[in-house]
């Protein structure tokens, strides 16, 4: 009997052993998965970066100009990359790729280069982070390659400080045509190491753009901001400066971040971690949200009467928000920093940071607005935009949304895309569909001459086009 005991034991610490040995060896084989996808990332990156030196390398040698020449007054030329075919909703599209060596800077590590695009009439603006400006005909992007011509403009007698040229975090953070008005939204450097976002404007000419100052407040955040000097893990953060523009009944909204100066989404008396209303003619604000950490996209549904905003989150909890200000009296609040679906980077106990920001896992508990979506990880979410019914085939409303990620820890749900459909009445998301395309997306429009959506997708400096097959 009792060696039957034994050998019972025995045999359930034999199964034991194989399931740990399973479980070990899959776990495994998922890393080198993982880790196997971020080296093929870092590869395709760091060719990326030598094939746009080369070609930089080349103009040097052969037009005897300076770098600065290159950037801002050559052409912006795009050769076919790939096709990829795509499905959602039984509805079947193509994205095509055209992919660029001639846009130099990046504004993030895992970027070839930063830009943004809009649309004037039948032409695609084209304006890159450090302030290069190109447009060409929307009809050649449906052609087998796309010559982007330069504009010039004073973007450089305006913006004077030397880290918004350079591959650095401060730069251009969205453009906005609307009627014959190009807006550019940009962290400014207000005075000495103190920064905002800030807009420019310039009326819309194809040989040179003129900007001055359209709107920017008397308030900046300090790099050396005492509130900083408090945590041995804050420190301004340029990436989180928002600077997403739309037009609105003749005004402008425009989202503001704080900086990683987490407590001013909570303040009435800071415009940072909002989302502002701009009046076109007194250029002056009124909030319309607040509790904002980064929001990164903005789209506003004239068939619902409601703003939609993504937003960074910091460890995980990026979000999908409704911003319901046209119907409501009382400013919308989203929670941040005292709710949030992520955790503080480099999170630790009794980490000091806890006390003015818990980072709730509930944003209806404590009387603030939940997001319709929030992703954990975080997928860096970008741009957002409406997808009519010509596109979709469908009554109810879609949308689609772009994220990007880091070459780090690339998850899923990074460089992708995201199909949305959304019921307004139950005001929930009710089908989603998520498209890797292994590149981040920057910026998303929708053309709707052609029916199509057109996108910059910056990791291998490229312009996507999504159309209908």
């Amino acid at each position: 009997m009792i060696l039957n005991v034994k050998k019972i034991l025995w045999l359930i610490l034999t199964i034991f052993i194989l399931i740990t040995l399973i479980f070990v060896v899959i776990n495994t084989k998922k890393n080198l998965d993982t880790k196997s996808n971020q080296i093929e990332f870092l590869e395709k990156n760091l060719n990326k970066k030598k094939s746009q030196i080369k070609n930089v390398h080349e103009k040097l040698l052969s037009n005897n100009i300076s770098l600065e020449d290159i950037v801002f007054s050559e052409g912006i030329k795009f050769i076919p990359k790939s096709n990829l075919d795509i499905e959602f909703n039984s509805n079947k599209y193509v994205l095509s790729e055209f992919s660029s060596d001639d846009i130099v800077f990046s504004k993030h590590p895992s970027a070839s280069s930063s830009a943004y695009i809009d649309i004037y009439e039948d032409d695609l603006f084209l304006v890159t982070a450090t302030g290069q400006i190109a447009f060409t005909n929307a009809s050649n992007l449906f052609s087998d390659k796309i010559n982007m011509i330069s504009i010039k403009s004073n973007i450089k007698d305006v913006i004077d400080y030397p880290e918004f040229y350079k591959s650095s975090p401060f730069g251009i953070k969205d453009i906005l045509i609307d009627k014959n008005e190009i807006y550019i939204s940009y962290i400014k450097e207000l005075s000495k190491e103190c920064y905002n976002t800030s807009i420019l404007v310039g009326k819309i000419n194809f040989v040179k753009i003129n900007f001055s100052e359209f709107f920017s407040d008397d308030e900046c955040i300090k790099k050396n901001d005492n509130f900083f000097k408090k945590n041995k893990h804050d420190k301004l953060v340029p990436h989180q400066a928002g600077g997403r523009m739309i037009a609105f009944n003749n005004q402008i909204l425009l989202t503001v971040g704080e900086y990683r100066k987490r407590v001013l989404a909570q303040s009435q008396d800071s415009y940072f971690g909002k989302i502002i209303l701009i009046n076109k003619n007194s250029k002056k604000y009124e909030i319309i949200s607040k509790g904002h950490r980064n929001p990164q996209g903005l789209f506003f549904s004239n068939q619902i009467n409601k703003l939609f905003s993504t937003e960074h989150g910091p460890d995980g909890g990026d979000e999908i928000n409704v911003v319901d200000f046209v119907n409501v009296k009382d400013i919308p609040n989203y929670g941040w920093p005292i709710s949030s679906y992520g955790k503080h980077y480099y999170e630790e106990k009794n980490d000091s940071r806890l006390e003015q920001s818990p980072l709730e896992k509930s944003h209806k508990k404590k009387g603030f607005i939940e997001p319709i979506k929030y992703f954990v990880p975080s997928v860096g979410i970008s741009q957002i935009i409406g997808l009519p019914k010509q596109f979709t085939n469908t009554n109810n409303l879609q949308f689609i949304v772009g994220t990007m990620g880091t070459a780090k820890k690339i998850k899923e749900g990074m460089l992708s895309l995201y199909f949305f459909e959304y019921n307004n009445s139950e005001n929930k998301i009710i089908n989603e569909k998520l498209i890797p395309i292994k590149s981040r997306v920057r910026d998303i429009k929708y053309l709707s001459k052609y029916n199509s959506v057109v996108m910059f997708l910056e990791t291998n400096s490229t312009i996507g086009v999504l159309k209908k097959k």
